[in-house]
């Protein structure tokens, strides 16, 4: 009989076919070897209920042990591993847009951070909602650079002009619309595969004074998105402008005295720093050092492609299938600092989602008129960001 063990090798199970054939070897030694055991009879049926129990309770079991490392756990699981490490999930963020309303009299609206009613709310044609920030009062005609924050958090895609809907009827308000795209671009809560890949690189940490383990500690706090640490060992000014015997730390997210605090616990002693932002730390005795660092900078990615289908007869490459492939890419295309844009792992990640679109050709820019096939951050410090309105696919017959 097959056992069901934890060896050198982890945990083995028995299989559904292995539990069928020892429960019908059991029912034949008990009612005899001439009694029926096919799926379709009585006893073949009881066995198979059986069988199905036993694996449902191994399938479990197997969950259960898989969820005692990082690198297999998953969800709230993978959280509690996580926090082993002093590594906590990072949360969603919401939307924020500047909003212009039209009204032909002077209105009251109520914000959603006043907490005295409902906040006037306005809708994109996708139903996501948008809340006015704070009270506001109107002038008589058109009020500009409104913020309006999604109702959800996440990395809800804002198209120009896209919201238009007013939610909150409100007498005396004629027009709601976006003039552009977001001032806050929204993410969603960070994924299971992304959180996996922080945890293994806060294994690190102790390594402290080494470039791995300050950028290992920086993105293990709260907020923190993207983190590069770049060292210049040499006598001299390199060609990024890092001065000699100094660390450059581009990050993204997180707070400036969390960062700076981690820079001063991890960085090499006497080792200089550079960056736009400066960040005093109280290292006793009432002198302050100074902690450098700077914010990450963000490049606009414009994308074409080109594509056709592989079948025009059973799949139609049609404007509305234009308008889901971008939300696609959009959601799904992610650069880290100093990260190059590839064209072809663009067209890669599409054609896994749409298989019956044949991408015959593209480019990615940092302008909408011209591109290449892949392009490098002109800085070190810049990070490539997509958005659906920079996004344009053209499908041919």
């Amino acid at each position: 009989m097959t056992a069901n063990y934890i060896d050198a090798t982890g945990l083995v199970t028995q299989t559904l076919a292995e539990i069928i054939t020892e429960l019908e070897t059991g029912f034949k030694s008990i009612y005899g070897a001439d009694i029926s055991v096919d799926a379709n009879s009585p006893d073949g049926q009881m066995i198979n209920l059986f069988s199905q129990a036993k694996i449902d309770m191994l399938d479990c079991i197997t969950q259960v042990y898989g969820s005692f490392s990082p690198t297999s756990a998953i969800g709230v699981s993978l959280d509690n591993r996580c926090a082993i490490n002093g590594v906590t999930r990072n949360g969603a963020s919401k939307t924020t847009v500047l909003m212009t309303v039209t009204t032909d009299r002077v209105v009251n609206l109520v914000g959603s951070s006043s907490n005295t009613g409902t906040p006037f709310t306005v809708a994109d044609a996708a139903g996501n909602q948008f809340y006015l920030d704070a009270d506001t009062t109107t002038t008589n005609g058109v009020n500009s650079a409104l913020p309006f924050t999604a109702a959800i958090a996440g990395n809800t895609l804002i198209t120009v002009g896209g919201i238009t809907k007013i939610v909150t009827i409100t007498l005396g308000v004629l027009i709601v619309t976006n003039p552009a795209g977001a001032v806050i671009q929204g993410v969603d809560e960070e994924t299971d595969a992304a959180l996996r890949y922080r945890r293994a690189i806060s294994v690190a940490m102790p390594s402290s004074g080494y470039a791995l383990g300050l950028k290992s500690a920086l993105l293990a706090l709260n907020g923190v998105q993207y983190c590069e640490v770049y060292e210049n060992n040499t006598d001299i000014i390199d060609s990024y402008n890092i001065p000699p015997h100094s660390i450059w730390v581009v990050i993204e997210g997180g707070t400036d005295a969390e960062i700076a605090d981690v820079i001063y616990k991890k960085r090499n002693a006497g080792c200089g720093m550079t960056g736009a932002t400066t960040s005093a730390i109280d290292i006793g005795n009432g002198f302050d050092m100074p902690i450098k660092f700077s914010d990450s900078s963000l490049t606009n990615l414009y994308i074409d492609l080109t594509m056709q289908s592989i079948s025009p007869s059973d799949y139609s490459i049609d404007d509305a299938e234009k308008t889901a492939m971008k939300a696609y890419i959009a959601s799904n295309v992610k650069y880290s600092i100093n990260q190059k844009a590839d064209y072809s792992a663009i067209a890669a990640k599409l054609k896994s989602e749409y298989p019956y679109a044949v991408i015959t050709s593209g480019w990615v820019g940092i302008t909408g008129a011209t591109g290449a096939a892949f392009i490098v951050p002109s800085t070190i410090d810049k990070r490539f960001v997509v958005d659906s309105t920079r996004i344009s696919i053209t499908a041919t017959a």
